[in-house]
C-alpha cells in the first residue's frame, strides 16, 4: 500500500477539515470527531489511501 503522494501539514489538514466540515454540517451530515481524525491521518500520511478506501467501503456496507 502506498501513501498519498502529497502529504500536507496538520495544520492545513485541520483547516482543510473543519471548511469541509462546516460544508458537509450545512447541508445536513453529522462529522464526527472520529471522522475527522480519520481523515486527518490519511492527509498527513499515517495511513494509506487503499486504507481509507478500505474503511468507507467497510463502513457504508458498499
Amino acid at each position: 500500500m502506498t501513501n498519498l503522494a502529497n502529504r500536507v501539514s496538520h495544520e492545513q489538514a485541520n483547516h482543510a477539515i473543519s471548511c469541509a466540515a462546516h460544508s458537509l454540517v450545512t447541508e445536513g451530515f453529522d462529522v464526527t470527531h472520529e471522522d475527522r481524525n480519520f481523515v486527518r491521518s490519511v492527509l498527513t500520511g499515517e495511513r494509506t489511501e487503499a486504507q481509507f478506501h478500505q474503511a468507507i467501503k467497510a463502513r457504508f456496507d458498499v
